[in-house]
């Protein structure tokens, strides 16, 4: 992939060779090249450390902001997928106030996200009881599923292979919707830039929170002062469980909710570091119990 079009770069004008990208990067997937840190794409995990930890903001997130734009002109219809942590991104705005506001910016509808964490828990729950795996691991989060297809490869065999609850959402909103639709997903996850470069079948585009609140000011759309209608609502219908994905323990207790199963261990862990050691040997645990394992890249 073009070092232009991947999720992070870095702004090689902006990069002070200050190595901190390197040293904080989990994976050792930034490397020192003319004068600046350049990512190695066929080793990042798309987990953002480099893009928190560096000083200057030297680290960016691509920004596709111009692609939705150009979506909604070739798209009849165009729906968000939002991400539950919308709540922390948007605390004093109701969300009413945050759909009618992506609706002036020209959406069809907003759609939680959450919608698709609860299929793919009833999904995993079934999968769990039916399966006489040992061991289960989410396919939920795209960056621990680089992570161990690329640094854990021998337990790769253990990642269920369902659909993430990204993908399992789009798939739900364009068998309601029609599958000509167009879909933007709309939350904090670079990894999510991944899911729509190689599901473009599924997910159109992601963009993150930050240039969707830069959208909202270049067209003067003021969220706190929309007074909303009552079309401006979730839409095929509000989300439950699904919206605890994010927190950590969240996949967990949607997949209890669903699950027979009274005595497994259910292990829910956040953080490439903190997932590096709870798979150190694995394999050679014995609980008695099979294992399902709920992790997220980040902290």
């Amino acid at each position: 992939m073009l070092k232009s079009y991947y999720p992070i770069y870095t702004e090689e004008s902006a990069c002070q060779d200050c190595y901190k990208c390197v040293r904080e990067c989990p994976v050792k997937a930034i490397k020192i090249e003319g004068g600046h840190a350049e990512i190695i794409q066929e080793l990042c995990i798309l987990c953002g450390r480099c893009v928190q930890v560096c000083p200057i903001s030297a680290k960016k997130i691509r920004n596709d902001i111009n692609r939705v734009k150009q979506l909604l002109k070739l798209k009849e219809k165009v729906m968000v997928s939002l991400a539950p942590s919308f709540i922390s991104e948007f605390q004093d705005i109701a969300p009413e106030q945050l759909i009618a506001g992506l609706k002036k910016l020209g959406f069809y509808g907003v759609s939680e996200t959450a919608l698709g964490a609860e299929q793919v828990s009833a999904a995993s729950a079934h999968l769990f009881e039916s399966s006489s795996q040992p061991i289960m691991i989410s396919s939920a989060c795209p960056t621990v599923v680089e992570f161990i297809t690329k640094y854990q490869t021998d337990l790769a065999k253990y990642i269920t292979g369902l659909y993430s609850p990204l993908l399992a959402h789009c798939k739900l909103l364009r068998n309601i919707y029609g599958h000509d639709i167009g879909i933007v997903f709309v939350g904090p996850c670079i990894s999510k830039k991944y899911e729509a470069d190689t599901h473009s079948d599924l997910l159109n585009i992601s963009i993150t929170f930050k240039y969707l609140k830069q959208w909202f000011e270049q067209e003067n759309i003021v969220l706190a002062e929309l007074k909303p209608d009552k079309s401006d609502v979730f839409i095929p219908h509000k989300a439950q469980e699904g919206a605890l994905y994010p927190v950590d323990g969240g996949m967990i207790a949607g997949i209890k909710a669903n699950c027979n199963v009274i005595t497994p261990n259910f292990i829910s862990i956040s953080g490439i570091g903190n997932i590096k050691k709870a798979l150190e040997n694995l394999e050679d645990s014995e609980t008695g119990h099979k294992i399902f394992l709920a992790l997220l890249g980040f902290l």
